[in-house]
């Protein structure tokens, strides 16, 4: 009793504080008709529990927490002042100054990014707005003489600005977290785009828009309105129909282009999704960013009841705006309508569905570098990919990685794997999905089933990344024991089930192409499984020094490789000064241990990309000492492509396109391998001859190209 006390206490502050006490009690009293008193206000206290300071369950990639603020009016603010600002925020007021005070700190307080000036367009406000000009320096006020309604009164500071972009963004806003810079983010990494929108919040942690759909009557949705925010649905760089005008950035060079918004929509209303129509009408993209998070406290400035004020003009201008682009509304679904693709305008896309273990980690491990490697490519081949892992649990920076490319990542209780709980949005889905890439039998065995048994009709891929049993029978040779070669036997089962009843299976390695053609008789596609960016100008032979060997330590052939390397190789080679560097992920204790009797190495565990292309610009050789396992190493292709020369057994080579002049020979034997080590490493000439050779062979073999021709022959 005492802590639901405590609670409504609490609500009851942050009520008080609220600068939108009006329609929070409309709220209350709609919530009241509708369901009773005691309900009534239960319900509400329910939906404003967090009010200022909104902490979401759902795992999800953005902040856990929005702030919302009511600012101290009596500090003196210092905006930045540069001389040539890169962005031109436009705040359109009219009265309402608490607000606009309000949202201009929220600007102050969070952006790192301070190349920005703030223009106040006052379009004759009835109200003293002095406030704003005495607490704020550098701040460019323009007050027009007679009100010139919103949209003119957003042309007329247009024509002010200095920035190479332009913001418009309302005054009955507060910005959250590095907001600008998710903004600017897609105009530096996508090409062609002429708008971006944010993701608008309601100030009870609601969703107020994920993007805007219009439809063939020309009525229009904003996506998601007053579900949970941070559903996988709201959280990927997508093309919109529109983004509401409350927070967009345009180009201003764009904006010129086009005119600004048509006057024909006076005073309000649909003048910013015309002018997402314009836009696309050039060429450009209209897009939405998930990242750039803004709470809008809607209704604030034209109130909501569209029969009076300003809000009659929504419904008048809607006529407006069919009949200007009555042509292109016909390609749009009715009203409610496939919903799965109106969101993100991919109708005359593909829809991939990819399926792995978990969300690839670029940096931690060849699988996940191939899975990301996959993706891009279907990216650039324009198809629209989602994604769904077994393991739910993915680092925030992962999957912003792949959301900020566009990709859906299914995440949440409403995936768990072990629960089968994906079931039911494949049910709801499954029709529009033109091909699923399903990664590892282990994982995707029971998901192949369901899609026999529900006669799923696209194209179902399968990838296994290497033939696992066959690394396990290998592995119970070399270890000698029995319970792996069981193991081994169990594998090959799950995978013969995944070759033989997908439509279509992937192949890295052509050794295991030419043994799978043996008895497999669906198609298999050879593909190369890695492309890196060859590097143009290589650090010369005399200024490296060093071995590495690169590699994830849950996989058992690398642990065993770097036990046999330091047990039975390393030793002579640190005795003539060779530095040895080991560097991956889940490094085990056993690996550290031996920095006692090699004052030379050293242990790495967890290197960022950077840190590793630091590495290879420095290291003479990298190692590969593999005595077991299965498809082609990445860790090989990634050395050749950085022109780092690589020393390694058979198995390191191993399935690798190969001709006639292929220079690559590898060494099984401990004082072979250690030999092969030593020449390479103190033979300038023929170390420059590996690095060009590697450079030119990954080139022609391992490139983004190679592997879009083999989807593109498969999905269309």
């Amino acid at each position: 009793m005492f802590n639901k006390v405590h609670r409504y206490i609490i609500y009851l502050v942050r009520f008080i504080k609220s600068p939108n006490k009006r329609n929070v009690i409309k709220e209350l009293i709609t919530e009241i008709n509708r369901k009773g008193i005691i309900t009534g206000v239960r319900s509400l206290l329910h939906k404003k529990s967090h009010f200022y300071e909104i902490d979401f369950d759902e795992e999800g990639s953005h902040p856990r927490k929005l702030s919302i603020k009511k600012y101290n009016k009596h500090t003196k603010i210092v905006l930045p002042k540069p001389a040539h600002p890169k962005v031109s925020i436009i705040i359109p007021i009219y009265n309402q100054v608490g607000y606009t005070y309000n949202c201009i700190c929220s600007i102050y307080e969070n952006n790192d990014f301070k190349d920005y000036e703030i223009i106040i367009a006052d379009d004759n406000s009835a109200k003293n707005t002095d406030i704003i000009k005495n607490n704020f320096e550098n701040i460019v006020i323009l007050k027009n003489e007679t009100n010139l309604g919103f949209l003119r009164n957003c042309n007329y500071a247009a024509t002010k600005a200095r920035g190479e972009y332009l913001v418009f963004l309302n005054n009955d806003t507060q910005v959250q977290k590095d907001w600008l810079a998710e903004l600017l983010y897609i105009f530096e990494n996508y090409k062609n785009v002429g708008l971006v929108g944010s993701k608008l919040i309601y100030p009870n942690g609601m969703l107020q828009e994920a993007g805007g759909i219009i439809w063939q009557d020309a009525s229009g949705w904003n996506y998601g309105n007053r579900d949970n925010p941070l559903k996988p649905e709201y959280n990927y760089v997508k093309e919109v129909d529109y983004a509401s005008g409350a927070s967009l950035m345009i180009p201003n060079s764009v904006w010129k282009e086009l005119g600004g918004f048509d006057e024909n929509f006076i005073p309000a209303y649909y003048e910013d999704t015309d002018f997402c129509f314009q836009l696309r009408n050039k060429g450009y993209k209209v897009i939405y960013q998930p990242f750039s998070i803004v709470v809008h406290f809607e209704g604030v400035t034209h109130g909501r009841d569209l029969n009076k004020g300003m809000k009659k003009y929504q419904v008048e201008n809607q006529k407006k705006f069919y009949d200007k682009w009555i042509g292109e509304l016909k390609l749009k679904s009715e009203n409610g309508k496939n919903i799965f693709i109106e969101r993100d305008r991919t109708a005359l896309k593909k829809h991939i569905l990819v399926v792995d273990h978990y969300l690839p980690k670029v940096d931690k491990d060849a699988g996940s570098r191939c899975i990301s490697n996959f993706i891009d490519s279907m990216i650039e081949l324009d198809y629209h990919v989602t994604f769904l892992g077994e393991n739910q649990k993915t680092p925030q920076h992962y999957m912003k990685h792949f959301q900020l490319k566009g990709v859906e990542i299914l995440y949440g209780n409403n995936f768990n794997f072990h629960e089968q709980k994906w079931k039911k949005y494949l049910k709801e889905h499954l029709n529009y999905f033109d091909a699923i890439l399903l990664s590892r039998s282990s994982v995707c065995s029971p998901i192949l089933g369901f899609l026999r048994s529900h006669n799923y009709k696209g194209n179902i891929i399968y990838f296994g990344h290497d033939l696992g049993y066959l690394r396990l029978e290998e592995e119970a040779i070399t270890k000698n024991d029995i319970t792996i070669g069981k193991l081994a036997k169990k594998i090959k089962t799950e995978e013969d089930f995944m070759y033989k009843n997908a439509d279509n299976a992937l192949v890295l390695s052509y050794l295991e192409l030419d043994y799978l053609k043996k008895y497999i008789t669906k198609p298999l596609h050879y593909i190369p499984g890695y492309f890196f960016e060859v590097e143009k100008d290589v650090t010369p032979y005399e200024s490296r020094d060093g071995i590495l060997f690169v590699g994830g330590f849950n996989h058992p052939p690398n642990m065993d490789a770097m036990q046999w390397f330091l047990e039975e190789i390393y030793e002579s080679l640190h005795k003539q000064q060779i530095k040895l560097v080991i560097a991956g992920s889940k490094m085990p204790e056993s690996i550290f241990k031996y920095k006692n009797k090699y004052p030379l190495l050293s242990v790495l565990p967890d290197v960022s990309v950077e840190d590793l292309n630091t590495l290879y610009s420095k290291t003479r050789l990298a190692i590969v000492p593999l005595r077991y396992g299965a498809g082609v190493k990445g860790k090989v292709v990634e050395a050749m492509a950085k022109g780092v020369p690589v020393v390694g057994t058979e198995k390191a080579f191993e399935g690798m396109p190969k001709d006639k002049d292929f220079i690559y020979k590898g060494y099984n034997l401990a004082q072979e391998l250690r030999d092969n080590i030593l020449y390479t490493y103190s033979n300038k000439e023929y170390w420059e001859t590996l690095s060009a050779f590697g450079k030119e062979y990954i080139l022609h073999n391992f490139n983004k190209e190679n592997m879009k021709v083999v989807f593109k022959s498969i999905i269309g």
